[in-house]
């Protein structure tokens, strides 16, 4: 094995470095790499090559350096030769004199609509009227969609039916090729369905990954139809259209501005997202769901209630415990001091026992088949119907506050 050194190079590792990697092998022949490893997240080198067309057996490693990164070609067998070494240096070379040139905006569509799994059964009424959300527009597909879901069973013949009507979301992304949107826009649309699910009190989820939009127009394919279909035993077929009279309904007035929090506050977003996460568990994994439920009102109570130092002694550097302070305060605002001592004690213990312990309360214990019958009460109802429901219902109005009133103080 045989190494050289080929220089340093004036690139941010982190923030140009996978551009730099991509002009790279574009310098290079853009045929690829066989292989690409990367960076141990604290400094180690990225290692790429050989390309893929045979031409070369060496590999490229790429070091961070205060001026950029550093080159250094590594050949795994055979001598160090200049056909093994030049290439990768021109190549290198080139790439520091691309970064930057080849940034266009890239649009992008995507569906997104309320969870198949939290509407079994339903119909959803109403389209959203079209409008902007932070950097996104958001418009009504112009589909009423029929979806055919089966059990996860593969014994089970039983098939639900739900239609909704799914919305289109666009967004923009400048970069340099389309790889490096995905990312983006998939972090956009969780931001989308976190705030349509805390405004409709019911889970939307991406119904299609982000799709580039071509010269000629948007290429998302809208389905009028998912899933196995059945024979209509009336003879009419499905067209999808939107029907007669269909009500159209709008975003609250606390979304205007939405984005724009979530954007400058980490805690409102991490709070965010926490209350999003337990509406995804809430379903499957009940227990889940109620810690997630706790941590996201938690995090609004951050605000009214700070890190503690410890005082057992001068040299202590240990905090309080303030979690479940922090809990019933965030619960203040939206809740009297009576119904706070109702519910945070119950609450707070069984998160505890699930997060310290492991403890389940609900039905994921059987897979959510809990005995039922005329003489049986479920263990499980209370749980699930009353502590579980309730919760989720005050997290949501916590965070509705937190973005409607940002000055809001808990009451007393």
């Amino acid at each position: 094995m045989w190494e050289q050194d080929i220089g340093t190079f004036p690139v941010a590792f982190t923030e140009d470095g996978d551009e730099w990697a991509y002009h790279l092998e574009k310098a290079m022949g853009g045929s690829g790499f066989q292989r690409i490893s990367g960076t141990d997240g604290v400094g180690g080198p990225v290692a790429m090559g050989p390309p893929l067309d045979g031409s070369m057996t060496s590999v490229l490693r790429v070091h961070p350096h205060a001026d950029g990164i550093t080159c250094t070609v590594v050949g795994e067998d055979g001598t160090l030769s200049a056909d093994q070494i030049d290439p990768w240096r021109a190549g290198a070379h080139t790439a520091v004199g691309e970064i930057g040139r080849h940034q266009q905006p890239h649009v992008w569509d995507a569906l997104v609509g309320p969870s198949p799994s939290s509407i079994i059964g339903l119909d959803v009424q109403g389209q959203l009227s079209a409008r902007s959300l932070g950097p996104l527009d958001l418009a009504p597909s112009g589909v009423y969609m029929r979806e055919f879901r089966g059990s996860e069973r593969v014994d089970s013949h039983f098939t639900f039916i739900t239609r909704t009507f799914p919305v289109v979301v666009t967004g923009r992304v400048t970069t340099y090729h389309w790889d490096r949107v995905v990312p983006v826009a998939q972090a956009q649309l969780r931001r989308v369905c976190a705030l349509l699910t805390l405004s409709r009190k019911q889970l939307w989820e991406p119904r299609t990954h982000p799709c580039p939009q071509t010269a000629t127009g948007s290429t998302l394919k809208i389905p009028i139809s998912v899933g196995p279909e059945f024979p209509n035993p009336e003879g009419q077929e499905w067209t999808g259209e939107i029907p007669p009279g269909t009500a159209s309904w709008r975003l609250p007035w606390w979304m205007d501005q939405a984005w724009e929090r979530l954007e400058n506050d980490s805690g409102l977003n991490t709070a965010l997202n926490a209350y999003y996460e337990a509406m995804r568990l809430h379903g499957r994994h009940p227990s889940l769901a109620l810690l997630t439920y706790v941590a996201a009102i938690e995090g609004i109570g951050m605000r009214f209630v700070p890190d503690a130092p410890c005082d057992c002694h001068s040299e202590c550097t240990h905090y309080k415990g303030v979690a479940e302070k922090r809990f019933r305060k965030a619960l203040k605002t939206v809740l009297t001091q009576r119904e706070v001592k109702e519910l945070a004690g119950p609450l707070y213990e069984k998160r505890s026992h699930t997060g310290h312990r492991g403890t389940l309360f609900g039905s994921e214990e059987v897979f959510g088949y809990a005995p039922t019958g005329p003489f049986q009460t479920s263990p499980y109802f209370h749980f699930e119907a009353s502590l579980l429901s309730r919760l989720a219902l005050v997290a949501n109005a916590v965070l509705v506050k937190a973005f409607s009133d940002p000055d809001s103080s808990p009451r007393g």
